[in-house]
């Protein structure tokens, strides 16, 4: 038995959020005939695009369920504008407007990840609401307290404890690895600036989840729940096909590649003689010298991941979960305005296999090019131990939820 109408919330920020999503979407499409998936975000449809033309029985909902998260340049934001932005949300229109929906259309489970306000609609619907994440907003928002100008600190306090009340209402919480606790299930102190000390998580919680017991459905036992790391998959795409279509002539099959996930800073640093460099997600601006090579829009990231020697990128789930099941090494650059980056970091660090295998490198220096000593340092090091982990598809995370799914319909 699963269920026949889901409806899958997704945020906006970022496309660590949609890409995960869509994997287990395509599980979901995969073992059931029947089912059908309306996804409900603001993120670009572009993304969603190989979902949509997989099936029929998915459609896409662009409705306004999160706010926008201002980022001037991939590894830092503009925190006033987006805590502004958070404010202006009509929360309590959301929540009313996705509850009549989901009333009106027969929907039977909400996943969510990773906004507040569906939750809250779910609860209010009695539809069973499961939150998909390694974090909440609530933790994100709190850790800008202390960076917003005076006058948004006491309204960003109260909109925090509203997103908190938010999650409360989702009934499980499907925790991905890299997680921070969410307070709407583990109390813990805040803001969660409180959580980082010298750059490290020091988090604690007493592991009773609060409050215990569905707001929706008494007698149904909230819970978490920890996943494996849900991430795409690379293709059966070859090498020579990969390396023809990113441009790459025969002659330098043999060089090491670097996927640079970032954009390239002005001018290019010289390159080691046996390294090509692969930039994918923006497009320069400037003359690339010999050995830099632009992506095309619509290659498989995870393909040209297969492939590389070393990614560079920031720190965000998307990246650190496909890098992990490629079992390529990493060097990022820090977002230290995210707090979500601390649970990431320690993720990198103690990931099974993947131990000394990711490495930091300032901001001043990438942009000033000083990083293909990091890089080649990097890719040239011995691994140890095993190969790194294993990385779910979307299949595990499935079955929990159609699991969990079952037991909320026995309990009504």
């Amino acid at each position: 038995m699963s269920p026949s109408h889901i409806a899958y919330y997704i945020s906006s920020h970022g496309y660590g959020h949609a890409t995960r999503a869509i994997q287990l979407c395509h599980s979901f499409l995969r073992a059931y005939d029947g089912i059908r998936i309306t996804v409900v975000s603001q993120a670009s449809s572009q993304i969603f695009l190989p979902l949509l033309n997989a099936s029929d029985r998915v459609n896409l909902r662009p409705v306004n369920i999160d706010s926008a998260v201002i980022q001037p340049t991939p590894y830092s934001l503009d925190v006033n504008k987006t805590v502004q932005n958070l404010l202006d949300l009509g929360k309590d229109e959301v929540v009313k407007e996705e509850e009549d929906w989901l009333r009106g259309h027969d929907v039977d489970l909400v996943l969510v990840d990773a906004p507040f306000a569906p939750c809250i609609a779910a609860s209010r619907a009695g539809v069973l609401s499961i939150l998909i994440t390694n974090f909440s907003f609530a933790e994100v928002f709190s850790y800008f307290t202390s960076m917003v100008e005076s006058d948004l600190q006491i309204p960003l306090c109260e909109v925090v404890n509203t997103a908190v009340k938010g999650y409360s209402h989702a009934d499980i919480w499907l925790r991905l690895p890299g997680w921070l606790p969410n307070p709407g299930f583990l109390p813990a102190t805040l803001p969660s600036s409180t959580w980082v000390s010298d750059e490290v998580l020091t988090v604690s919680t007493n592991g009773t989840v609060t409050p215990e017991y569905s707001i929706s459905r008494p007698s149904f036992q909230r819970k978490i729940i920890d996943t494996p790391l849900i991430s795409r998959p690379a293709t059966t795409t070859s090498k020579a096909d990969l390396l023809k279509m990113l441009g790459i002539h025969p002659f330098l099959q043999t060089h090491k590649i670097l996927l640079l996930l970032l954009p390239l800073p002005d001018p290019p640093p010289q390159i080691p003689s046996d390294w090509v460099c692969v930039i994918a997600g923006s497009t320069p601006t400037m003359p690339l010298p010999d050995r830099y090579f632009v992506a095309p829009g619509d290659i498989h990231i995870p393909d040209v991941m297969k492939i590389s020697s070393c990614v560079m990128a920031k720190l965000g789930y998307g990246t650190v979960s496909e890098v992990l099941a490629a079992d390529v090494p990493l060097v990022y650059i820090p977002r230290r305005q995210f707090v979500e980056e601390y649970g990431l970091r320690h993720l990198v660090e103690t990931f099974s296999g993947y131990e000394n295998r990711a490495e930091r490198l300032e901001i001043e220096e990438f942009e000033k090019g000083y990083w293909w000593w990091m890089v080649t340092e990097l890719a040239g090091r011995e691994k140890s131990g095993e190969p790194a982990g294993l990385v779910d598809n979307g299949d595990a995370i499935r079955r929990i939820v159609v699991e969990q799914w079952e037991g909320w319909k026995t309990s009504a």
